[in-house]
């Protein structure tokens, strides 16, 4: 059942009521305590996020999905594995907006590739990297997406809002 909240704070929202086992509803009592959540709502909110994110990740559309792909891979000077990531990187440069490497130890490198594409695209992208020898684990995480289509991908990545002390129609 879905009716429109009125006044709702400041924001346009829509009242749903779901119906839940006692022991799921003990479950997200308890996650809105231990996370600190302003409401039973604020939680399943967030949990549709990521509910929505799944979807349309599985979907395949062109939605961009914004996340991360973490490698971790050998730090060897003679198989050159940083070279070729590198190589790859810039083959997507379509997608990777920006590189972290880390040296986790002598012989480990971490290396985190935040990405901005279609799910065809970073799923591609992660084939690449693990295909590399020397990579040893490769994760794809998606935070978020343009959402039901909406948000279709293309090359500009210009945006605008305020980042403190930047003008609102910069671009990145």
């Amino acid at each position: 059942m879905t009716g429109r909240s009125i006044g709702c704070m400041a924001d346009d929202l829509d009242r749903v009521s779901l119906t839940l086992p006692p022991e799921m509803t003990d479950r997200l009592d308890g996650i809105v305590t231990e996370w600190d959540y302003a409401s039973r709502s604020e939680a399943v909110r967030d949990a549709l996020r990521d509910f929505f994110t799944t979807y349309e990740w599985e979907g395949g559309d062109e939605t961009r999905h914004y996340g991360t792909i973490v490698i971790a891979h050998e730090h060897d000077h003679d198989s050159d594995v940083a070279g070729r990531l590198q190589t790859i990187q810039h083959e997507y440069a379509d997608v990777v907006t920006s590189v972290q490497h880390i040296h986790l130890s002598e012989d480990r490198c971490m290396e985190t590739l935040v990405v901005d594409g279609t799910a065809g695209q970073i799923d591609e992208l992660a084939n690449r990297l693990r295909a590399i020898g020397g990579v040893k684990q490769v994760k794809v995480v998606v935070v978020g997406s343009g959402g039901s289509g909406a948000d279709k991908v293309d090359s500009d990545r210009a945006h605008k809002h305020d980042h403190a002390g930047e003008p609102a129609d910069h671009e990145h």
